[in-house]
């Protein structure tokens, strides 16, 4: 069962990484970018998702291949080209944004997201892990009474484990101190019991 501190580690990671997964980055922007006194200038973003001249500011004509291109690190401009590009994000959309160069919330966003997934992933492996160890760590045993006998069934019962009735098969009573016990050698049935006890570590 996973524990209350680590269910609330998982949910506290998967709602950070929802919250930060729906609020949009910075690097998919509107852009300016200026060649000024006619000369070459690179404005570097991430233009992977492609990009579009969506406001010329400069007298001088731009013209794509000529006086301003990209590739995917960035957008250049020469000649006098001065313009806003419309940068697209990865699936086509577009965003404006004209806080240029600032790409700290993508990179925060994008951190808390990682940290997000890897929080929630760890709290699932550790409760995985713990219920693991608990289940391999109780053993179950069968310890009947015969012909209304005395029955001692061997077992290691360390101290500090509990031994408990799992689930009595017998129509004869099972009575932790009368017809049913452990010490630290095993279990002991009477006077008919029958049960399956389970000691807990």
């Amino acid at each position: 069962m996973i524990t209350k501190i680590s269910r609330l580690t998982l949910i506290a990671g998967i709602t950070l990484g929802l919250i930060v997964k729906t609020t949009p980055a910075l690097a998919n922007r509107n852009i300016t970018c200026e060649s000024q006194d006619g000369r070459y200038k690179f404005c570097r973003i991430d233009t992977r998702g492609g990009v579009r001249l969506e406001r010329q500011l400069s007298s001088t004509r731009c013209s794509q291949g000529n006086t301003w291109g990209y590739d995917r690190d960035g957008i250049w401009v020469d000649d006098g080209c001065r313009a806003e590009f419309l940068v697209r994000d990865r699936n086509g959309a577009h965003h404006s944004n004209n806080n240029d160069g600032d790409d700290t919330a993508a990179i925060v966003g994008g951190a808390a997201l990682a940290v997000g997934i890897i929080v929630g992933a760890l709290a699932a492996n550790s409760d995985e892990k713990n219920n693991n160890n608990n289940n391999s760590s109780d053993q179950s045993l069968t310890c009947a009474s015969n012909d209304d006998r005395y029955q001692h069934c061997a077992a290691n019962i360390r101290s500090g484990d509990r031994v408990a009735l799992k689930r009595q098969l017998s129509s004869a009573g099972c009575w932790q101190g009368d017809t049913w016990g452990y010490d630290r050698d095993g279990i002991w049935v009477d006077n008919g019991c029958r049960g399956v006890f389970e000691i807990r570590r």
